[in-house]
């Protein structure tokens, strides 16, 4: 793998090695850029990974720990804020798209548009998107072709238009998906096969998934999961024109008196602080530590943070399927 050094001005830092990063990477070195990926977990392999409850679950092998990396939270204004785990995500090259459940499911075309459908939420920001389904669709399309997905195309009637059918027919119905097809069918209910970005044969060089059930919140020792680590950024080190650097820790976005990006600064695994040179910099690093990192980037030409002329940036974040009375049992360890 190419090495570059911190005074080297490369074309690209990406901030985050997750799914998004990953697929920069590629993307970007394919097209012949030179290209650093800033990652603050370490660079883990297929055979790094173990099916290790104890260390996955309690010590945070794959994750953020909120006890190293303290993250608070506070359920309304008027309370203080306490170090709680919170905003939890994957901490490797890979990132999340490592420990996830691999269930790989598009927008449907009504997501794109439901401020128009069902009206504005008072006192929110809720709006339309700029682009619609079929502005998406192709990339859709692409990602499940080149990272590799298993499912039925049709199988499920309420499923958006789609211009091609999956790579890979559907992964083995296991005994507890026949029993809740036959009580989803004699219910009246549609069941269908979900998409998996698991290989159910072997695909591009990668072998096909061994039906060990440890997907969820776990690393795939066969690279059958379809993650960024497995598909992306391997392609993207091939070109010889992208580094990973992992135990990266990035903490500002460096710009200049025109308020152009100059680099960025990191603390690496010795702690050291180094800034790396780029004529660009993207940030990939998740819904909490993007927004985080921005906030901190201020200078005097950008007081109040990076592209935050709106004050939005680190609002209207939104917890998956949580509900305040939730999220209080969860920030608490009620999981």
């Amino acid at each position: 793998m190419i090495r570059y050094r911190p005074k080297d001005e490369v074309d690209f830092v990406i901030v985050g090695a997750g799914a998004a990063g990953g697929v920069m990477a590629r993307e970007l070195s394919v097209a012949g850029f030179r290209v650093v990926v800033l990652e603050q977990g370490p660079y883990l392999k297929a055979s790094d990974f173990r099916h290790d409850e104890y260390g996955v679950f309690q010590l945070a092998a794959l994750t953020n720990d909120y006890r190293r990396q303290p993250n608070t939270f506070r359920p309304t204004e008027r309370e203080t804020a306490q170090v709680r785990p919170v905003a939890k995500y994957g901490r490797l090259v890979g990132g999340g798209s490592v420990h996830f459940t691999a269930n790989f499911w598009r927008f449907h075309e009504i997501d794109f548009v439901e401020k128009t459908r069902k009206g504005a939420v008072p006192g929110s920001s809720f709006t339309d998107w700029p682009i619609t389904y079929a502005d998406l669709e192709p990339y859709y399309t692409r990602v499940e072709w080149e990272v590799g997905v298993s499912g039925l195309a049709g199988a499920n009637p309420f499923d958006p238009p789609r211009s091609k059918p999956y790579p890979l027919p559907p992964l083995p119905i296991k005994p507890a998906g026949v029993l809740l097809d036959k009580a989803a069918r004699g219910m009246g209910w549609t069941s269908f096969p979900a998409p998996m970005a698991i290989l159910s044969q072997p695909y591009r060089g990668r072998l096909a998934c061994v039906n060990c059930g440890f997907c969820e919140y776990f690393g795939c020792e066969m690279n059958a999961k379809s993650s960024s680590l497995a598909s992306m950024i391997p392609e993207a080190e091939k070109t010889g024109r992208c580094e990973i650097r992992p135990l990266s820790y990035v903490r500002k976005i460096e710009v200049d008196n025109r308020g152009r990006v100059t680099g960025v600064k990191y603390f690496d695994a010795e702690k050291r602080e180094v800034f790396q040179r780029a004529k660009a910099v993207i940030c990939c690093a998740n819904g909490a530590e993007t927004p985080r990192l921005l906030l901190m980037s201020k200078s005097n030409r950008f007081p109040d943070g990076l592209a935050n002329s709106s004050g939005l940036v680190g609002r209207n974040v939104m917890f998956n399927g949580e509900d305040s009375s939730s999220m209080r049992s969860m920030a608490t360890g009620a999981w």
